[in-house]
């Protein structure tokens, strides 16, 4: 036994890398010590060392239906371009900007996002088995372990006092945990791997204790301030009051409501969506467009009716186009939901040709793909949809998916899109919201 553990040292010791830069693994098999079941404690083979927080983002990252959250660690190893931004800074639930969705990422963040890249470490020793997940809870996302693949226990890590409406939401650890990277004979091994690390037994934290000293205190619950009394309840209440806040869309005066499950017409969703480039394009771009209309911008729009400006810079902009034909504009019919994708992937490419030669941000927008024309996208796995097969608004809607989440399924649950179904005030506000804040950055 002692020679075949001297031998898988030896070869855990060829894939160890000295020093905290790029990793590049010659031989990237790294031995471990047999384990013979899960949820048991390794030997102590490896040992710790502590990192710099500042450098280190637990993030919770949109996933599949299956599994709707994924766990991500991502460090900053060059100081620049940065590999994400908060959205929110000192707010909750915190708003991540992942920015490495962005760019070629290669040297400068590093990502762990399975068991292979980090690990739970307890009272100095390794977790054999241990299952990572993200979990919904009352409208909270939770970081949790399971000891092994078999446990039915879960012991929480920490939590994202919320859910960001892009779903890039950062994780807090809580008190007792923190993150260190694991060693070999002092110097960190080749795949960087991150520990989540308590001083405290598997046995002590089963029992509910908690380390840190003192017991963890849940903050209470604070219901946020809603903008309109009749979205309370409603899935997209925090996108509505934020856009009402934003100014890209508004209540009803006369009583004061919402309205979160009316339809809305083609010049109101027109409204909408040139209030939301107001936010998000240029302003020297803005004030080229027409601030007053002499002619009707389609035969069914007259000059003096109160959209005709919005739709004509929407026209100017090609955000809309007249009916193939006919060349009317329709603007009191209701507007489907893919008809509204339409629109928002649009202003998606213009913004993407306005911030095309902008290197003053830190926070980059998605460009145009030179073999595509489409926008690139920035969701790493978008949900898809079993409903827009053949439909004319089918790439466009897999577009607005895989870009900062903008088209989702219906009511946020299953598998459809039903492009064709009206598009409702509720869902309209959220995708003028995603649209501002994913990325969030405003071309020069």
């Amino acid at each position: 036994m002692s020679m075949l553990k001297g031998a898988a040292l030896t070869a855990a010791t060829l894939g160890v890398l000295g020093g905290a830069g790029q990793a590049i693994a010659q031989n990237p098999t790294s031995v471990q010590p047999t384990v013979r079941q899960t949820g048991t404690l390794l030997a102590q083979t490896f040992d710790t060392v502590a990192i710099n927080a500042a450098n280190f983002l637990v993030v919770a990252v949109p996933g599949s239906v299956a599994q709707p959250y994924r766990l991500y660690i991502v460090e900053q190893v060059q100081a620049n371009p940065p590999c994400w931004t908060i959205v929110n800074p000192g707010g909750e639930p915190t708003q991540v900007n992942a920015l490495w969705n962005s760019f070629d990422f290669t040297g400068v963040c590093r990502l762990q996002r399975d068991s292979n890249g980090y690990a739970v470490r307890l009272n100095g020793q390794d977790i054999s088995g241990a299952r990572f997940e993200v979990n919904q809870r009352d409208g909270d996302l939770l970081l949790q372990f399971a000891p092994s693949t078999v446990s039915r226990d879960r012991i929480t890590i920490g939590r994202a006092n919320g859910i960001s409406p892009t779903g890039f939401t950062q994780l807090d650890l809580n008190p007792g945990w923190s993150l260190t990277k694991r060693t070999f004979n002092g110097q960190i091994v080749s795949s960087h791997l991150v520990y989540f690390t308590n001083d405290l037994t598997l046995a002590q934290l089963q029992g509910g204790e908690t380390g840190g000293g003192t017991p963890p205190v849940t903050p209470p619950v604070t219901p946020p301030t809603l903008a309109f009394n009749d979205i309370r309840g409603n899935r997209y209440a925090a996108e509505i009051t934020r856009a009402a806040g934003l100014g890209v869309i508004s209540g009803f005066p006369e009583d004061g409501t919402f309205r979160p499950t009316a339809p809305l017409t083609r010049e109101q969703a027109v409204s909408v969506i040139m209030e939301t480039a107001r936010v998000v394009l240029p302003s020297s771009l803005i004030a080229e467009l027409p601030q007053a209309v002499f002619s009707a911008p389609f035969s069914d729009v007259a000059a003096n009716r109160w959209s005709a400006v919005k739709i004509q810079q929407a026209k100017q902009l090609g955000i809309v186009t007249g009916d193939a034909g006919t060349g009317r504009f329709r603007p009191t019919d209701n507007v489907s939901r893919a008809e509204l994708m339409a629109m928002a992937n649009k202003l998606a490419l213009v913004r993407a040709d306005a911030g095309a030669g902008d290197t003053t941000s830190t926070s980059p927008v998605p460009g145009r793909d030179q073999a595509t024309g489409g926008i690139i996208p920035n969701i790493s796995n978008p949900p898809t949809f079993t409903d827009i097969s053949g439909h004319w608004g089918e790439a466009t809607i897999r577009q607005m998916a895989a870009f900062c989440a903008i088209a989702t399924p219906l009511n946020e649950t299953g598998t459809s899109f039903a492009p064709n179904t009206n598009a409702l005030r509720d869902y309209t506000a959220a995708v003028a919201v995603r649209a501002i804040d994913c990325p969030a950055a405003r071309p020069q």
